[in-house]
């Protein structure tokens, strides 16, 4: 039988339609926090990445039952910008694998918390037609 994991959103992919759309699936999912990280809008994208803090955390959403196919077109949809990483959601209740900017990276990030509101109410109309064409 294929392995399942858990994956931590906290960006775009927290949005149903966004990870249909890269996936061709739904998964189940729940409000989580991921301990440890800071998200940072990305200069000059519409999009976050996150890096780790001690002193921050991030809520986001956790998706479950996440198969090895979806994994590989997350992988593929993910930006140069980000390497998969296993981490652990509040405290180590959950290990999941999320998308962390890779160090070299770590410049292109704007000093500036990225929210997800805004992001559904500026770019979202916009941004679901762009990942529909891929």
């Amino acid at each position: 039988m294929e392995s399942s994991h858990f994956v931590f959103t906290y960006g775009t992919l927290q949005i149903p339609e966004v990870i249909k759309l890269v996936t061709g699936q739904a998964f189940p999912s729940r409000a989580a926090r991921l301990n440890g990280y800071q998200r940072l809008k990305i200069k000059h994208r519409t999009y976050p990445g996150i890096i780790e803090d001690p002193n921050q955390s991030i809520d986001g959403v956790l998706y479950s039952n996440v198969d090895a196919t979806a994994l590989t077109l997350l992988d593929q949809f993910e930006d140069i910008l980000y390497e998969r990483r296993l981490v652990n959601i509040e405290g180590a209740k959950y290990q999941a694998f999320t998308y962390v900017i890779k160090d070299e990276y770590k410049n292109r990030l704007a000093n500036e918390e990225w929210s997800l509101e805004e992001f559904k109410q500026k770019y979202l109309d916009r941004y679901l037609k762009a990942i529909s064409k891929r």
